[in-house]
């Protein structure tokens, strides 16, 4: 009997054991999965016991970070939450769990970065990351609004509208898209969608609801640019902001040059008496002296579309015609 009662303690031993749960558990990112911005580092610390926690990302780490005070407690509860700045690429991510003054574990996780303007994917061992899951929605909701209504998700007050307290840092750019602007999110994203606010419709079809206009041009041209007859105006534009001018994922040459690439290499249009050919930037845009804007590939063509191969602006019907738009002489 002794031997039964031993054996059946030893297996809920281990049964314990084997369904603990870990001291660290990393809600956002997921171990092993990549992510496509840089916001949140989002823990859940399942020792309450805990003095103090220490981060660090790919060698870099934080100084001791505070999570065992009462104010501490009554803010975050046992959640850790941070803004984070990944490196692209893969990121290498321990936190050490410190309990008056002495460490007493570690945890680690790798998770893979891909910016919007980076040409690169994820490896195929990094999954996409999926924050709103049931699973990790239940943690979150004793304090956030898990479940709003459309009303909710397109309210352009800040403390209705349940998405700006953990997306607002992605209107903290220049450029920033109207419907993002004016915390209408509800307008792409939607809470019945699968996953859970994901775009119903991508690309222009999407895109074409606001700008119809854009749409009506599209049809009247005869050379339609790539992208745009593909229907990715995420290949050049972020639907909520970015640093440059429309919204655009890079400036606008390094944005052309990324597919264009060979333009660099050559003597573009013309070689000129200077040996060179025809500048890509660095001077003023004779047709933008107003707006002080220097010049670019969108100075001589339309990223979208045209009615020559060229997408020359202004519908030049030939080079010559184009020269003289500035030259004109």
């Amino acid at each position: 009997m002794l031997h039964i009662t031993s054996l059946i303690f030893l297996c809920i031993l281990i049964f314990s054991a084997g369904t603990a749960r870990a001291a660290v558990e990393f809600i956002y990112p997921a171990p092993s999965t990549w992510v496509g911005n840089s916001s949140h580092l989002i823990l859940r610390l399942n020792q309450l016991d805990l003095t103090a926690i220490r981060v660090t990302v790919n060698g870099l780490a934080s100084d001791l970070i505070d999570v065992g005070s009462p104010e501490y407690r009554k803010l975050f509860s046992d959640f850790f939450i941070a803004q984070a700045v990944w490196d692209t690429g893969k990121n290498n991510i321990q936190v050490d769990l410190f309990k008056g003054g002495q460490k007493i574990e570690s945890a680690t996780a790798e998770i893979y970065y891909v910016p919007s303007d980076s040409a690169t994917q994820a490896p195929p061992e990094f999954m996409p990351n999926t924050m709103h899951l049931p699973e990790k929605e239940v943690q979150c909701a004793p304090c956030h609004n898990m479940n709003p209504t459309p009303a909710q998700m397109n309210s352009n007050v800040e403390k209705e509208n349940p998405c700006f307290v953990c997306h607002k840092k992605m209107l903290t750019t220049k450029y920033v898209h109207g419907p993002a602007g004016t915390y209408s999110c509800g307008y792409c994203h939607s809470v019945k969608w699968n996953p859970k606010y994901a775009v119903p419709k991508q690309g222009a079809p999407l895109c074409y609801e606001c700008h119809a206009d854009m749409a009506e041009q599209m049809k009247k041209k005869k050379f339609i640019h790539g992208p745009i007859e593909a229907g990715m105006c995420q290949a050049c534009h972020d639907s909520h902001g970015t640093q440059n001018e429309f919204q655009l994922i890079k400036p606008v040459n390094e944005l052309c040059l990324s597919c264009h690439g060979h333009i660099r290499n050559q003597f573009h249009v013309v070689r000129s008496t200077t040996g060179g050919g025809h500048p890509l930037s660095g001077k003023p845009d004779p047709l933008k002296k107003a707006s002080g804007k220097e010049l670019s590939c969108i100075s001589c063509h339309n990223p979208h579309a045209g009615n020559v191969r060229y997408y020359f602006i202004k519908d030049a019907e030939d080079r010559m015609a184009l020269c003289q738009t500035c030259h004109n002489k």
